[in-house]
């Protein structure tokens, strides 16, 4: 099967987002919902009509799992260990290896001049960790 270049993208940005995504493994099509859903007791769920096709269709559908805490901290230490900027670097591994690592280098990355480049970086790594995941359950 054949999954078109942009719908890894698509995907790849969804799981960023916490979308869950789910690929249609005979069209290379993908359908995606939020990964929480909060309602009021009387409102209809907007996404229940997706939700619904997937329940239907699981043997038609895989998970593109998102990143687990773990994976998205080594992706956020590969950004930091990549720097040029030595003062900078230190100061984002510090912030990685205290209380709340994540919040800490959130508050500096978007603080910083190197912002975009942390979401390039961030998107490439989500493009690949989809195409593995991809990979590995389509090729089993």
């Amino acid at each position: 099967m054949e999954i078109k270049k942009v719908h890894i993208q698509e995907m790849a940005q969804l799981i960023l987002c916490k979308q869950l995504c789910f690929l249609n493994i005979n069209t290379g099509n993908f359908e995606h919902h939020p990964e929480e859903i909060d309602l009021f007791l009387d409102e209809k769920n907007p996404w229940q009509e997706v939700i619904d096709k997937i329940e239907a269709n699981t043997n038609q559908y895989i998970r593109i799992e998102p990143m687990n805490a773990n994976q998205s901290f080594t992706v956020m230490e590969s950004f930091v260990n990549q720097l040029a900027d030595t003062k900078f670097r230190k100061k984002l591994l510090a912030a990685l290896y205290q209380p709340k690592p994540f919040r800490n280098f959130n508050n500096l990355i978007h603080q910083s001049h190197l912002r975009q480049s942390w979401f390039y970086f961030q998107q490439e790594k989500s493009i690949a960790w989809v195409k593995q995941q991809i990979s590995y359950q389509v090729d089993e």
